[in-house]
């Protein structure tokens, strides 16, 4: 006998029927209701996928046999997968920074960058050229004209005058 062809009318009557039944059907063998709920649907979905069946004569019995494939693959997804579940350990901090942690950021960032701004031109100069484009002494003192000397002091008033102002902010 070829395979019959499966009208959604057919499947709509059985779900109609048969819903109850294959939800309890599933629940005494998953144990859980959401689970054999979303079980009985994926079944329906099954039947609906099917463009040929070959046992279109026993429509509720092919339901029931799917729904128990599906309950058995899902029982050993979940059996495989609890064997390498872990507990969640409370004490860990969520690796992500978290919004708060952003807002004191930005505004540690902004004290900084007005401390830098407040600095005298020249001092502001060395300061950017060896913390941003990571220049030596000896290069600074080469390209501004002066001894490495006052580049080394003019260096240590921005980091001063830089940690002053955020320190006064905490």
């Amino acid at each position: 006998m070829p395979p019959a062809v499966i009208d959604h009318s057919q499947v709509a009557l059985l779900f109609r029927d048969h819903r109850e039944d294959i939800i309890r059907y599933l629940l005494q063998r998953v144990r859980c209701p959401d689970t054999a709920q979303d079980l009985s649907q994926e079944t329906y979905l099954r039947l609906l996928r099917q463009e040929n069946l070959a046992h279109a004569d026993n429509l509720t019995g092919y339901l029931f046999k799917t729904a128990e494939r599906l309950a058995i693959d899902f029982l050993r997804y979940d059996q495989r997968s609890g064997s390498r579940k872990c507990e969640l350990d409370e004490s860990l901090e969520c690796p992500k920074v978290q919004p708060e942690a952003w807002i004191i950021l930005r505004q540690q960032c902004e004290m900084l960058l007005d401390a830098i701004a407040a600095l005298p031109t020249q001092c502001r100069h060395v300061f950017l050229l060896r913390k941003i484009d990571e220049m030596s002494y000896a290069d600074i003192a080469r390209q501004l004209g002066i001894s490495e000397k006052t580049v080394q002091r003019h260096l240590v008033k921005a980091m001063l005058h830089c940690h002053r102002r955020l320190e006064s902010a905490v």
